[in-house]
């Protein structure tokens, strides 16, 4: 793709007007190449620059000059011209301070307005994504889910913001932590592979590691430290926790286009079809709380499963656009 295409994807990311697909493809190109960072750094440095929203200290030098002249001339009648000489030169010190001082406090400012920018991938539901980090780790994205960084991502520590679900793979840096935010837990590694499950309408935060060691900090205190094949539970409304085995194969499944139901309740089920077709699926109430299921899914379609359903429940369904009705069959 020509290199003029990538500079017009910068500048639409920096207007905020990228889709998802635009931002992996521009993601990918910055990667790729140390000079197409030089060049994306620079834009951003440009459009930052005649962004209203930073007002740099700008002090008008021509009229601090004037004055310091003034005053240099005014008390020069009674002083020898060793006396004149050393004020125009501490004139011109101070003169030169001040514009030390204007680039430091321009400096500052841009500094602060650079690290506040952050970059955020939205997944809606139906749908799933996969996105390269700056550092080269690599995320997938689970329907319904968003993930955030700040674009001095990389430059101490390795943070990102998570909603919904994701599969981390990080790329092994001693020096620097990778630490996600999940609602009221962060979880920090310096190179493995884990997923992080956390969608607000379920109020449980799960983190099941593939490979390497994560740790999980919950309020400041690191409530588990977890290795391969380990899962941490933590349930918001009941404030429990549970450590168990678990089969990342299972976990993270989705990250395959497949989806993998283990004696997995009837509304846990529901939830997962609701994001997987990116529809909404209203059940009877009494069909709640007494079925478990176990299968899998990978290609089918949703009416294709609504009837496998079928053939392990005696229910009806209805379909009308988006919205899904299951019942009992009378």
């Amino acid at each position: 793709m020509p290199e003029e295409v990538y500079i017009s994807l910068i500048f639409k990311e920096l207007k905020g007007e990228t889709s998802t697909e635009e931002s992996q493809q521009l993601d990918r190109w910055i990667n790729d190449n140390p000079e197409n960072q030089k060049i994306y750094t620079e834009l951003w440095s440009a459009f930052a620059l005649s962004s209203p929203d930073i007002d740099p200290f700008n002090p008008d030098k021509e009229a601090a000059w004037s004055k310091i002249m003034k005053k240099i001339v005014r008390s020069s009648k009674s002083n020898s011209w060793i006396t004149q000489f050393s004020r125009i030169a501490a004139a011109a010190v101070l003169f030169f301070l001040i514009g030390i001082a204007a680039e430091y406090m321009w400096t500052e400012k841009f500094q602060t307005n650079f690290n506040s920018q952050y970059s955020t991938v939205v997944v809606p539901e139906g749908q799933k994504s996969m996105v390269f980090l700056p550092d080269s780790s690599s995320v997938w994205l689970n329907s319904g889910s968003s993930l955030k960084y700040k674009t001095s991502f990389n430059s101490k520590i390795r943070e990102v913001e998570l909603e919904g679900e994701a599969f981390f793979e990080v790329r092994k840096d001693k020096s620097k932590m990778f630490k996600v935010t999940a609602g009221s837990v962060n979880v920090e590694v310096y190179g493995t592979s884990f997923d992080v499950k956390n969608y607000k309408e379920e109020k449980k935060l799960e983190v099941t590691v593939e490979s390497g060691n994560v740790g999980v900090i919950r309020d400041g205190v690191r409530v588990a430290e977890l290795v391969k094949g380990k899962q941490v539970s933590i349930n918001e409304e009941t404030n429990t926790m549970l450590l168990s085995d678990a089969n990342v194969d299972v976990v993270k499944a989705w990250k395959n286009n497949e989806l993998i139901f283990d004696g997995t309740s009837f509304e846990e089920v529901i939830r997962y079809l609701e994001r997987w077709y990116g529809v909404k699926i209203t059940i009877e109430e009494k069909m709640k709380k007494r079925h478990n299921y176990t299968f899998k899914i990978k290609n089918e379609s949703l009416t294709e499963l609504l009837k496998l359903l079928q053939v392990i429940t005696p229910l009806q369904y209805k379909i009308d656009g988006k919205n899904v009705t299951i019942r009992y069959a009378n």
